[in-house]
């Protein structure tokens, strides 16, 4: 038996959660995209950007949520007496990450059918009375919720079973691989992160979610979790602007 891992022991969890996040966000775009398909059909040519910006906003996601576990991790990791908290630390990270993911959508067709955008910090604070909020909508959608929530948990399980959480990191990573996949994988999360249009702002802002003259349209490109994380990082509503300053209202 092996007394030392090799750096990609650790890099595979954390591909495996990059790609399980990006699909799930794609899968769950496209299904808002069908639900305002009449919109994104007034603005041509809106599809492609939808996705294509999607990815980037998604990619950023996976970037702030990796970020402190693959650069910290990695360094705790290769040493014995800290592996049992680079474990703890990198899969509290990961199934935490997914859960406010799978939250966030859940709670996004609400928004998007009464608000006609995503949730952030500022939208879920003007809730008036959330009790009775929550109330009607277990009384009015307690079918599409309940089969939500087995949705998210089944997905949890599946990912927390791929994970291996019992073999993850059984012993101490190689000094010179998690050295590298430290300094690495921080620089790629750096990057996905700041992969902005914008140069006034260092991460990716609604600005860059400005795909078409619809709001609605234009916050489907960013995803719930991203929205919500740069509403309470940055203090400040987070509406894309349309492009040139125009206001259109969609039907």
């Amino acid at each position: 038996m092996k007394s030392k891992l090799p750096a990609s022991h650790l890099f595979r969890q954390f591909l495996l959660f990059a790609l399980t996040l990006v699909f799930l966000l794609t899968v769950i775009r496209a299904a808002y995209a069908l639900w305002q398909f009449s919109r994104i059909e007034v603005n041509d040519g809106a599809v492609m950007p939808l996705f294509v910006q999607g990815l980037r906003f998604d990619l950023a996601l996976v970037g702030m949520i990796c970020i402190v576990p693959l650069i910290l991790g990695a360094i705790l990791a290769m040493m014995t007496r800290t592996r049992s908290l680079a474990k703890i630390l990198i899969t509290g990270f990961m199934v935490g990450g997914l859960l406010l993911v799978m939250l966030t959508e859940l709670i996004t067709p609400w928004f998007l059918e009464t608000r006609g955008l995503r949730p952030d910090v500022q939208l879920i604070a003007s809730i008036e009375q959330p009790a009775m909020v929550l109330e009607s909508l277990l009384h009015e959608q307690a079918v599409p919720l309940v089969i939500a929530l087995i949705l998210c948990l089944l997905i949890l399980i599946a990912f927390c079973g791929r994970l291996e959480v019992r073999r993850f990191l059984r012993h101490r990573l190689s000094v010179p691989g998690a050295l590298m996949l430290s300094a690495v994988g921080g620089a790629l999360c750096v990057l996905a992160i700041s992969s902005s249009t914008d140069p006034v702002h260092f991460s990716l802002s609604p600005a860059d979610a400005a795909i078409s003259t619809d709001p609605t349209i234009n916050d489907l490109a960013m995803n719930s979790a991203y929205k919500l994380l740069y509403s309470l990082i940055r203090g400040t509503p987070t509406v894309p602007p349309l492009p040139d300053e125009e206001i259109q209202i969609q039907p």
